[in-house]
């Protein structure tokens, strides 16, 4: 942006502190207006749209102070940054400057280069701040976009029949929890402004978002699964042992996170088999992520591979609670509303369970001897 496309307000009871801050921010094509008094202050910006106050602290009848406190209670005007101009450098009347609602102060006599160079920040911030506060106004407007395209996938759905039922169960079951997210977060940020905890927060969003979107893909895959089975698989000749390691390159940050290591107990580098790589991909990432999740920081998660004329063998081992004893990954239905040991629908290891068996393969679930978990995956060699 230009500085001609900012307009900021000079507020001092004093004309020559006001004729030489209009000299140095007019040179820098900045719109000005100015008061001189917090009464005709307040009238102005009530009338008008500024992008920034410097504002007096010491004025007769309405300080600096009480101007910053009336603009801070108006809820169309609080965004809008002020910097305190003040002789006062005492620590007190700073901290009361920053109590009422001020962004920054600057000492009298100012310096011509810090006041230009505060003024740009600010600006930049606020810059910044409605950004942002645009790109949350797309994101509702997306996420209500989201909503109804799947309210309409929902009712075709519900001509289906009893587990697609259950599926527009589990749909308005999970949905529910991460358009909670994004909305708290959007709440959250218009409160709290353009700081460090808003982007936290953002983070937050995009989290709730991508959550949504990744249990979208799984039910998706898993109807196409569910209907067109072995003919929805592309087989192609892959190397597993790179292969695998593509899918823990994609897991990098969760095992960092918690310090997990990955341990290849055989060395089968060379061994081939006929997969489809989108589905496979998926069905290996949903089991490590699993594993992952459930496992201790700083443990091992190993991976046996075992080739023969007929069957390729996959073993995943964590360190991790175990399966709960009544769990069995064949046993899980479809969009189920049962709960787990973990009090969560198995919607993953499903979508791993049924990419698996389009591959004419079988997969099973266990506890190792000491601790831990494991899956078991055989498909034709």
């Amino acid at each position: 942006m230009e500085n001609s496309d900012f307009k900021i307000l000079i507020v001092d009871d004093h004309a020559s502190n006001i004729q030489v801050l209009i000299g140095v921010l007019s040179e820098q094509g900045y719109r000005l207006k100015y008061a001189e008094n917090g009464t005709e202050a307040v009238k102005l910006v009530k009338s008008e749209d500024f992008d920034l106050i410097l504002l007096d602290i010491m004025m007769p009848i309405m300080d600096g102070y009480e101007v910053c406190r009336i603009i801070q209670e108006d809820e169309k005007r609080k965004d809008i940054p002020i910097i305190f101009i003040t002789v006062r450098a005492d620590i007190e009347s700073i901290k009361k400057a920053f109590r009422v609602g001020g962004l920054d102060y600057i000492n009298k006599p100012f310096n011509i280069d810090e006041l230009l160079a505060r003024v740009k920040t600010h600006l930049d911030l606020k810059t910044s701040k409605d950004h942002l506060k645009k790109v949350n106004e797309w994101l509702e407007m997306k996420v209500a976009e989201r909503t109804k395209e799947l309210k309409n996938a929902n009712e075709k759905l519900l001509e289906l029949d009893n587990a697609k039922t259950q599926f527009l169960k589990l749909i308005s079951h999970e949905i529910r929890t991460p358009l909670n997210g994004i909305l708290g977060g959007l709440s959250l940020i218009r409160e709290m402004g353009f700081t460090e905890e808003s982007i936290t927060f953002l983070d937050m969003l995009d989290a709730s978002a991508k959550r949504l979107e990744q249990f979208s893909y799984n039910a998706l895959d898993i109807c196409n699964l569910n209907t067109m089975s072995e003919s929805a698989i592309n087989l192609k000749k892959v190397n597993v042992f790179d292969f695998i390691y593509e899918v823990l390159e994609y897991l990098q940050g969760a095992l960092k996170e918690k310090d997990i290591q990955v341990s290849f107990l055989k060395s089968n580098e060379g061994v081939k088999v006929n997969i489809d790589k989108s589905y496979f991909f998926k069905c290996l990432l949903n089991i490590f992520d699993n594993a992952i999740k459930y496992s201790p920081k700083h443990s091992t998660i190993t991976v046996d591979i075992i080739s023969s004329d007929s069957n390729l063998l996959i073993i995943i081992k964590d360190q991790g609670i175990g399966f709960h004893e009544k769990f069995d990954i064949n046993d899980i239905q479809p969009f189920d509303l049962i709960e787990h040991f973990d009090q969560s629908v198995g919607l993953g290891l499903y979508l791993s369970k049924i990419i698996v068996v389009a591959h004419g393969g079988t997969i099973e679930n266990g506890n190792n001897n000491a601790e831990g978990a494991f899956i078991k995956i055989s498909i034709p060699n």
